[in-house]
């Protein structure tokens, strides 16, 4: 079947007011940190629990961003055996399912770095849309969205 839901538990700013101006790298990256099994209640089904950690991270240390949530996956019984056993085994989940969660909490992890990042000043974790006008008097049917 695939994600039911994605959870967030956890979310952690920081600023560092010393640091100096220039130019700013953001790193974003996203890490499981444990899968665990869930009863849903429904016949031939279970589900996991994808424990996940978001990270961004603006240098020269400027300040960080920190969201650590769930993505709760259903499949059938047989399946969720296979992959709880790959993980227990040796970290690993099938790069098919891991493609799935990693996306979720990417997504899930980015828009709360996005809201948190305005409230402490530090730059948007993505580049965000800009309109720019085709010329001094064009009309703003003209302006065209430009995406970094």
């Amino acid at each position: 079947m695939g994600i039911v839901k994605i959870n967030v538990h956890r979310v952690h700013a920081t600023r560092n007011l010393d640091a100096k101006g220039g130019q700013v790298n953001i790193n974003n990256n996203v890490s499981l940190k444990n899968v665990e099994e869930m009863d849903f209640g429904m016949q031939g089904k279970r589900g996991l629990r994808f424990t996940f950690a978001f990270t961004c991270t603006y240098e020269p240390d400027l300040g960080g961003i920190e969201v650590e949530g769930q993505v709760l996956f259903l499949e059938d019984e047989k399946k969720v055996k296979e992959i709880k056993a790959g993980w227990d085994k040796n970290k690993r989940v099938p790069m098919d399912i891991m493609e799935q969660v990693a996306n979720a909490a990417l997504h899930k992890g980015n828009i709360q770095a996005i809201k948190i990042s305005e409230d402490i000043n530090l730059p948007s974790p993505l580049p965000l849309p800009k309109i720019k006008a085709s010329g001094s008097d064009a009309p703003a049917a003209a302006a065209k969205v430009i995406k970094k």
